[in-house]
């Protein structure tokens, strides 16, 4: 592998594969449809109230079992070069509904949201790696909460910080395994120069 360069070169976080354990209870039948939203913002993202998002259900899933990824993964971010940092969130969620707008539908539950906790604002007066975080975590509370409002029901919150000025640079090459009673998941950071375009990609989404 050629020497990575923090300055300069991509990187992608992408989830590699998620297992579901069980079911919450009450609310699942042989067949579920988990969902994964994603949110995250870098340097540049912070500087000018962007959001990078990725939304994607899994319908026909039974407890136990495992969704993998072909190639590097479902992107949660990138390509791209974050700056000096990166955070993110990963929330999975269970659609009791039928879903026929998925992913405009997240964009504007996302949207409200962010305007609501008065993102931009923050973001702007203070355009640092500790707002993020701030502003990401608390962000993901709400959208939960209004996912749940919509009877979904929330499974499990993932957040990462990554940070350019330590070694290995954002983490890369790293992979992190968590999860609870209702899911496993496998997240890794690979150093990336293209997407290979498998799956849902990575949109980004003016806040404010």
């Amino acid at each position: 592998m050629q020497t990575f360069n923090p300055q300069e070169d991509k990187i992608a976080v992408v989830i590699k594969e998620f297992t579901l354990k069980k079911g919450s209870e009450g609310l699942f039948d042989s067949n579920n449809e988990p969902y994964i939203l994603s949110i995250a913002i870098d340097q540049d993202g912070a500087q000018n109230a962007n959001l990078a998002i990725n939304a994607k259900p899994f319908p026909n899933v039974q407890e136990g079992d495992t969704i993998s990824f072909d190639g590097q993964g479902h992107l949660i971010y990138g390509p791209k070069n974050p700056g000096e940092f990166l955070v993110y969130a990963m929330l999975f969620m269970e659609s009791d509904r039928d879903i026929r707008e998925f992913g405009a539908e997240m964009e504007t539950v996302i949207h409200a949201e962010a305007t609501q906790l008065a993102m931009k604002a923050l973001l702007v007066a203070q355009p640092t790696y500790a707002t993020a975080i701030t502003l990401i975590e608390k962000l993901s509370e709400l959208v939960a909460r209004k996912l749940k409002q919509n009877k979904d029901d929330e499974l499990y919150l993932r957040t990462g910080t990554l940070l350019r000025d330590v070694v290995p640079a954002y983490d890369i090459l790293r992979t992190y395994k968590g999860g609870n009673q209702f899911i496993e998941c496998h997240t890794s950071i690979v150093p990336l120069v293209n997407s290979n375009f498998l799956g849902e990609q990575v949109r980004t989404v003016g806040i404010g």
